[in-house]
């Protein structure tokens, strides 16, 4: 019994030993497993700050979906259920036409939206460019960005950045993987690996490892999906505008779009906000927001409204900026494929005996979280899930039943 005992207590001081070496040479790996992975709604565990919001009362009121009884709605419910659908939403010209919220959630639950943060960076980034404040995308990063200490990284444009080509390597050891043919792709699965710099930079910030970011003597141009760009981006933003990016996307996107407040996590020991995750909003806000940035600007408010059109100041002013979000730049064959843009995804409608055909753009997240803008057809979709659901049939199966309740109303 007495050597039982002392070999527990041998097992525990060793257990002690190595939790303190651990500690000792990765200190953010305690503060990684106290946060866990990040939730799924609002409240959740981390550091946050608030993005201020301008909330505008719409003339609508969420409730479930009208159209189950049709064909298409059926088929879209039994989507919904398969792939663990939390929440979908469609706006058409402004006009919520469907709504599906799994139980459980509702309209004022707020979701996670992951990677869909970044697509908002990219957005911010064309506004500098639009404001003056970046000289193009053919700018070195380094022009704007004075802390990076590596000359290689530091002469690499901005639109290698936003395209996910900048060839930095953080997640891995080695080249990194290319995926130029597979862009609807996320991140390597070592980027879950909380011994490497993508871990630390999540806990401390990237201050704290600048100094560590170095280019390959070769560095690749293929897409390699990567948070640390959108991250460095998002510094570039908070030096150029001298402002935290949480005030940076309510001054220029959030509380223009008509958005309440949301919330935004931050680097645990640093302070300012992830620009690559976490951004805690109601889908009735990303639709505002999607709605905001697909019309350049109008607000689903103002678009719905009867009286003299007023003045409108649009988001971006500059067609050379503008032309840059437009998917249809694109060849389709490349679209099929699936493109990541600057920050934004596209892809084609082209199904056969389809109503809805032409390219579109998307924000996507971990788990399926989507927002499609297609302005030409003057239609929002927000999804939230548990599971990647079939990116073009959720377009497909909303528009027939769009399409359903537009016939039937011209009926009545």
């Amino acid at each position: 019994m007495k050597k039982l005992l002392i070999l527990l207590l041998l097992i525990l001081v060793l257990l002690a030993l190595g939790t303190g070496a651990v500690a000792y040479r990765y200190p953010h790996v305690i503060a990684i497993a106290e946060e866990g992975f990040p939730a799924k709604t609002w409240p959740a565990k981390g550091i946050y700050v608030d993005v201020v919001g301008k909330a505008q009362q719409w003339p609508h009121k969420f409730q479930a979906d009208a159209a189950l009884d049709s064909e298409y709605g059926q088929k879209l419910q039994q989507l919904n259920l398969e792939n663990e659908t939390d929440a979908l939403v469609a706006y058409h010209k402004g006009q919520l036409k469907y709504a599906y919220f799994r139980p459980g959630f509702n309209e004022k639950t707020q979701f996670n939206s992951y990677s869909m943060a970044k697509s908002l960076i990219g957005y911010l980034v064309l506004k500098a460019i639009d404001e003056g404040e970046i000289g193009g995308l053919d700018s070195s990063i380094g022009t704007y960005l004075l802390d990076l200490k590596d000359e290689g990284l530091k002469n690499q444009t901005i639109e290698r950045f936003l395209t996910m080509r900048s060839g930095l390597q953080i997640e891995k050891k080695g080249p990194p993987k290319p995926l130029a043919k597979d862009a609807k792709r996320g991140p390597d699965k070592d980027a879950s690996n909380p011994f490497t710099l993508l871990a630390q930079m999540h806990i401390e910030g990237l201050p704290g490892i600048l100094s560590q970011l170095k280019m390959p003597e070769a560095p690749s141009s293929d897409y390699h999906y990567q948070n640390v760009n959108t991250a460095l981006l998002g510094l570039m933003l908070t030096h150029i505008y001298k402002k935290p990016l949480n005030v940076l996307l309510s001054e220029k996107i959030w509380r223009p779009a008509g958005a309440a407040h949301a919330h935004w996590r931050t680097f645990t020991n640093e302070g300012s906000v992830t620009p690559y995750c976490c951004l805690f909003a109601t889908v009735e806000d990303w639709a505002k927001v999607a709605y905001f940035l697909s019309k350049n600007g109008i607000t689903i408010d103002q678009a719905n409204q009867t009286d003299e059109p007023q003045s409108l100041t649009p988001f971006l002013q500059s067609s050379s900026v503008i032309k840059y979000m437009v998917p249809g730049r694109f060849k389709a064959q490349d679209l099929r494929e699936g493109i990541y843009g600057l920050h934004v995804r596209h892809d084609i409608l082209d199904r056969t005996n389809e109503a809805i055909q032409g390219p579109f753009t998307y924000f996507v997240g971990h788990g399926g979280q989507l927002v499609y803008l297609l302005p030409e057809h003057d239609l929002v979709i927000v999804r939230f899930g548990r599971k990647h659901t079939l990116l073009h049939s959720n377009v497909y199966y909303l528009w027939r039943v769009i399409q359903a309740q537009l016939a039937s109303s011209e009926k009545s």
